[in-house]
Order: C-alpha cells, then structure tokens, then sequence
C-alpha cells in the first residue's frame, strides 16, 4: 500500500585494479580511434600484461586459460555484493572510432556450475542521462557464447542513437551476485552489419527527451506499442466502440473489483490520500465508473456534506482480477487527472482474490509503480512522472531494486516536458524477471534489477484525489470535479511464450 517516493539510485563507482596491465591492439594504436581491419579491439601481448583494465564494484580479474586447448582469456571474479560488478576495457584517447560497424561482441566462457549472466554496454560521452546500447546473454554452466551489442538497441529493442565513431567505454558486468562466481573473456573485437541507426524522433512541444511521441490508440490489439508479444488479457472500454471487450458494468464487473484487496477486499482508502472509492450503479448520478463511447473515465467527486478533506471526496478504481506475473507486460492507453492534490496511479500489488471469494497470501510490500503523479507543491499540472518498486525502507527484507538505466531525475521522477492531462499516453511495464522495464509511449525509460519472491500480484488503476502526508501543499486545492477524471482507453497484458 502506498508510500513514499525513493529519491536515490544506485551509482556504479569504478576503481583501478592496480599491478595488471592490458593493452589496446597495436595496430589500434596507430590507426589512431580506428581498430585494425579484423575489428579487434585488443590483442594479448607479450607476458600477457592486463594493462588499462578497470574493475567496477570490487570484481577483479586475471589470466585464465579456455578448455579449447589452453587458450588465454581474461577471468573475471565477480563478488556477491549489492552493486553491478564488471570490467571496463582500455580506450584510446578520444574513444574507439567503430563507425563502420554495427557493433561489438565478446566471447563469454562459464567455468562454473550454474548459469551465468553477462551484459556488454557500450557508452558515449554524452549530457543523456543514459547514452549506452545494451545486451545480456545466459550461458550455462561449461558453455561458451557470444555476446554482441548492436548500436542502436538495448536488450534488443530500439535504444539509444549512440555516436559510432566516438565509443568512450566498454563494460562487460553482471547482475548483483548471491554468490561469487567467474566468467572467461576472449575475442573482443567489433563486427560488421547489425541495425541502421534508429532515425531522430519528433519531439513533442515542450519535451527535452527526444523520445516523447503523441500516440493515438492502436487498431492491432495483438501486441503491445512497439512490442511483439502474446495477448493473454485485453480491456478495450467504450460503450460505442467495435473494438471494444468492454462496454457495459455487467462486463466491467466480471473483470474487476472496486476496492483494495484487504479486508476482505472491502478496503476502500489509504492513509496516504484523501478520497474513498465507492462503486455506485451505472444509471446513479454518483456513478464514478463512467463509459464514453471509446473510453471509461474513473470519477472524482464531492459528495453531500462531503468536502477538501480527509474521506470528503468520492472516486472511482480498479483492481484487476486478472494475476500478474513476472514475464508479462502490462499497458494503459489513459488521459490522466490534474490540479493541486490529484495524485492518479498506476501499480502493482501482491496478492489473488480467488472466484469463490478466498485470498492468497497477502503480502506487503513490495509494490511496482508502472506510475504515480504528485501534484502538490504548487504543481497544478501533471507533469511529473514516478516510478518505483517500494520496499516500505526494509531492503534487508523486501529486496533492494538496484538501477540498470535511468532516465529519471535525482527525485526519482520523469520531467519530459508535455503535461498529461492534456492527451492520452501509453504506460507500460515489461516484467522482466527480475530487471522490470518501464517505458512511456513505447520508450524505455527506466530498468532495475528486483527479484519478486511473493504471490501473483493484481493491476491496480486509482484515482487518488487529495494528499494526507502533504496537507498543507494541499491547501492550494480547489474543489474542481472537471480535474478529477481519469480516463482510460484501454489496459492490456501479454506475455512471453
């Protein structure tokens, strides 16, 4: 249940492993940022010195040998610590020169007994909070594998529009380990073809992201917005809409609840907010579960002797039956609240409501916020957008998510600029197994590692209207129902097969 805002993000610090010494190729050396024609990027040289090899959160490395008839590689020795540990290979001053390549690749060994996995990021110098493409492979124990990262993608999709011809780093790391483990590295080099990079987006007015794009609803409902997935769960809403899988209260009511999963799901507010959700038949002047011709709107409103207070205003919410589970991808399609004290939200909560009316294990935290706006402190817009996975501050017992790439701020919010009361944008979360991917209009914005050990969880759609903890910002609220409609186009969730 809801929370606090979680304003730091894991920093990867570097050091100098000190007495080994690696070095870029010769020929690499003297063709200035351009590697030699086999797209080598380093070569083992003499004694087989390690020079200009950096460790990042306390993994080390020296020389091991591949099963392949002893062949010399790089072993990285990887702690169980909380942070990322890897390597960064030695760059020539000014950064390597790939501009005719599609991209890099290593050779990743697993000495080991259980299944490793290992990411190869390639970074710019850039102001981008994330100026790097990215990828992962899994090898299994005794196995040997390539892992490539192509310009222009992360983990396969479309990502940063990294500057070729001025790669400044080179990373191989792994998730945070439970246990220590090694991997052997060979055969660093670039390699020819993979994808054009991705042309320049529009930006819309007012954006300073370049990846912000109006949307309109999609006519295809077989995959998610840019995604190619399975559909398993599909709530189109309108009352006139052929497209539409609901359209009436009877289907609305077949698919979810109106209240919090406790209490024996009669829950029907938070401490942390001011409105309660009442579920009023649809032909009732107070029904806050209202259908347009192509969307559902999620009510606010101020009841009789009702008022801007704690338990005075009335709003409509979802809580999906539908269980949730890591590998799915979850998407709203939705035109949100605004004003001082609406605080719209989006989330992920643990916890199945059975069709004969028992519960699972109802656990709390943790919680995934696909989003959450907080428009207090004078924010009258909605413009800020959170995300998060909360852990109510016991790490030690819920897990601690760690950032893999962020392009949110110090406060933990994503400013790009458009305020979303004014159209309707897609929200959605890629559940990952244990590095969740929340994106915005098809986007990635944001990725952490979190291992989810708890029950299914349930998609929670909540018009949460007046801020408890902030009840002095709050008193620049208006009582202004035209602010308090949350409108919703569609929800839907597929899957990975």
């Amino acid at each position: 249940m809801k929370r606090s805002l979680f304003p730091g993000l894991l920093a990867l610090s570097l050091c100098a492993w000190a007495g080994l010494a690696f070095a870029p190729s010769a020929s690499a050396q003297e063709a200035g940022k351009k590697p030699p024609t086999t797209g080598n990027l380093f070569e083992f040289q003499g004694t087989l010195n390690l020079d200009g090899l950096k460790s990042a959160n306390d993994a080390t490395f020296g020389l091991g040998n591949l099963k392949d008839g002893g062949r010399p590689a790089i072993k990285v020795d990887f702690p169980a610590v909380k942070g990322y540990p890897g390597i960064y290979f030695p760059i020539p001053a000014g950064g390597w020169d790939l501009s005719e390549y599609g991209g890099v690749q290593v050779s990743v060994s697993n000495p080991g007994t259980e299944t490793a996995t290992v990411y190869l990021r390639l970074d710019n110098k850039s102001a981008d909070p994330n100026p790097w493409n990215n990828e992962l492979i899994r090898v299994n124990a005794g196995e040997t594998k390539t892992l490539k990262t192509t310009f222009g993608k992360n983990f396969g999709g479309s990502g940063y529009a990294l500057d070729k011809s001025k790669v400044s780093a080179i990373h191989v790391y792994v998730d945070p380990p439970k246990a220590p483990f090694s991997v052997l590295l060979t055969d660093l080099k670039a390699f020819k073809g993979g994808a054009p990079a991705p042309a320049e987006p529009k930006v819309s007015a007012g954006a300073t992201k370049p990846y912000i794009t109006k949307t309109e609803s999609p006519a295809d409902h077989s995959r998610p917005y840019g995604q190619n997935l399975v559909l398993v769960k599909d709530w189109t809403f309108g009352k006139n809409r052929p497209d539409a899988t609901i359209k009436t209260r009877e289907d609305l009511d077949r698919e979810f609840y109106y209240r919090y999963i406790y209490d024996k799901g009669r829950l029907d507010t938070l401490a942390t907010y001011w409105s309660v959700h009442r579920d009023y038949p649809d032909d009732s002047p107070k029904n806050l579960h209202v259908f347009g011709d192509k969307t559902l709107t999620l009510k606010g409103r101020i009841p009789e002797n009702g008022g801007l207070r704690k338990g005075g205003i009335e709003s409509g919410m979802l809580r999906g039956k539908f269980p949730i589970t890591p590998g799915m991808y979850v998407e709203m399609r939705a035109k949100l609240t605004k004003g001082i004290g609406a605080w719209p939200s989006f989330w992920l909560n643990p916890g199945v409501q059975y069709p004969d009316g028992t519960f699972s294990e109802l656990t709390w935290p943790p919680e995934i916020d696909i989003f959450e706006f907080f428009n207090w402190q004078g924010r009258e817009k909605t413009r800020e957008l959170a995300v998060n996975i909360q852990t109510n501050n016991q790490p030690q017992r819920f897990g601690n998510p760690y950032a893999i790439f962020t392009a949110l701020n110090k406060d933990n919010e994503y400013v790009p600029g458009m305020d979303f009361s004014e159209d309707f944008h897609v929200f959605a979360l890629d559940w990952h197994k244990d590095r969740p991917i929340w994106l915005l209009d098809g986007h990635p914005i944001k990725q952490v590692y979190y291992e989810w050990n708890t029950v299914p969880a349930h998609v929670l759609i909540t018009n949460q209207i007046g801020i408890e903890f902030a009840k002095d910002a709050m008193k620049q609220m208006t009582a202004d129902e035209s602010n308090w409609n949350y409108e919703i186009d569609y929800i839907r969730i597929w899957e990975r097969k």
